[in-house]
């Protein structure tokens, strides 16, 4: 499964589940990320989702042509595959793509205790 979240100035405000149908952006009432956005154009961009060999799924963004363009990590795109983190921008709003298959914990430090009583640190592995 694969989400989208909304960021304001570092902030989450909205969180988008992408279904098998997809995920479109835009300013009209059909969108499924409506945007109240002079920026953004009535039907703007969409995430596709894609089926390969062996039941893997990928995602994908793509400008619709719109007349501002859609970004992906600051850069232009038309059409492109989504990465776990990605961040999004259409018209002035940021959203970061979160797939779960994609996801990759991160490594739990290890608390170790000093010689000096009361002192504790962790140690990068």
């Amino acid at each position: 499964m694969a989400i989208i979240i909304q960021t304001v100035d570092g902030v989450i405000v909205n969180r988008f589940e992408i279904g098998r149908d997809g995920l479109r952006f835009g300013r009209a009432a059909g969108n499924h990320v409506q945007i109240d956005d002079a920026a953004v154009s009535n039907h703007h961009a969409e995430i596709t989702l894609e089926q390969h060999d062996h039941g893997r799924e990928t995602y994908r963004i793509r400008d619709i042509g719109s007349t501002n363009g859609t970004y992906l990590n600051e850069a232009k795109v038309n059409s492109k595959r989504l990465h776990h983190k990605d961040i999004i921008r259409v018209g002035w709003n940021n959203f970061i793509f979160i797939d779960e298959n994609q996801r990759d914990f991160e490594k739990t430090d290890k608390i170790t205790k000093s010689w000096i009583p009361g002192l504790y640190f962790t140690e990068k592995q």
